[in-house]
């Protein structure tokens, strides 16, 4: 019979504060690649376990300026350059982007929520189909 390799230990606690106390000492230790799960949120935890600020917002801000220049580039070239559009003798030249504005804004909102999804993914590690932690014994 070969031995299976241990992945991690799994402790149980009875209280909210024992397992705050607990994550300030596994945090003190050294530890770097550890979780802490609970059925309800614990004020502080975080803290406590020593998390870092997420860089999710950073991607998501630039999945939005992204989203924006493509809108603006796609709406400037169709409108502007190729087929430029002339209603009720106003110019089509840059200066005409407020007619830009939708699908500015959506371009916007629909690229920071693609890189929301995707990035969160990805720094999750998932889609991870199986997890060592569940051939533990």
């Amino acid at each position: 019979m070969t031995a299976k390799r241990v992945y991690g230990y799994l402790a149980e606690f009875k209280s909210a504060s024992a397992l705050y106390k607990a994550a300030e000492k596994v945090r003190d230790a050294g530890h770097k690649k550890w979780d802490c799960y609970s059925p309800y949120p614990i004020h502080g935890l975080d803290n406590a376990m020593g998390m870092k600020k997420s860089i999710l917002p950073y991607l998501v801000f630039f999945g939005g300026t992204l989203g924006i220049i493509t809108a603006f580039c796609l709406a400037y070239a169709t409108q502007v350059v190729l087929y430029p559009t002339i209603v009720q003798a106003k110019p089509a030249n840059i200066f005409t982007t407020a007619a830009f504005f939708p699908i500015m804004f959506e371009l916007t909102i629909l690229f920071s929520g693609f890189t929301t999804l995707f990035g969160l993914l990805a720094l999750m590690g998932l889609p991870r189909l199986n997890h060592p932690l569940f051939e533990t014994l």
